[in-house]
């Protein structure tokens, strides 16, 4: 074989290569795409559970928040009443000459969960309610 006909033949091989080299195999992107799915489907389910706690945490600290206002207002039995607005919008009237045990709702949130209380753990709830005495002292339920 002469010296031009090898030359031919390496070129024609390195055009080969380079053509095959351009671009990623079908095979390769399905990989990608499963392993990006499988990811999805793990960290998904981890994000819409955090969102929920955080939710129910929020909600459980506006009623504590409230109900504290009306435990106080309640242990002190002024002779003035004070309206606590709760959290689903209902006023409640604390304290005055004749305080009353008033109860406190946080609003549902979607999914059943245990959380956390006045220090109480509560399992499988979608919503707590808090009851303050009239001697202003506070249970979750």
């Amino acid at each position: 074989m002469n010296t031009k006909t090898q030359l031919e033949l390496l070129r024609q091989l390195r055009s080969r290569q380079s053509l095959v080299k351009q671009g990623f195999t079908l095979v390769e992107l399905m990989i990608v795409v499963a392993i990006i799915g499988l990811l999805s489907a793990v960290a998904l389910p981890q994000f819409l559970g955090a969102r929920d706690r955080a939710d129910a945490r929020a909600k459980i600290g506006e009623i504590v928040g409230l109900s504290k206002e009306c435990a106080v207002f309640n242990a002190e039995a002024d002779s003035v009443s004070t309206s606590v607005r709760q959290a689903v919008g209902a006023n409640v009237w604390c304290g005055g000459a004749n305080p009353t045990a008033q109860n406190f709702s946080t609003r549902a949130w979607a999914t059943t969960q245990s959380v956390t209380c006045l220090g109480s753990t509560i399992a499988s709830k979608n919503a707590v309610a808090i009851t303050v005495s009239i001697q202003g002292q506070m249970s979750c339920s």
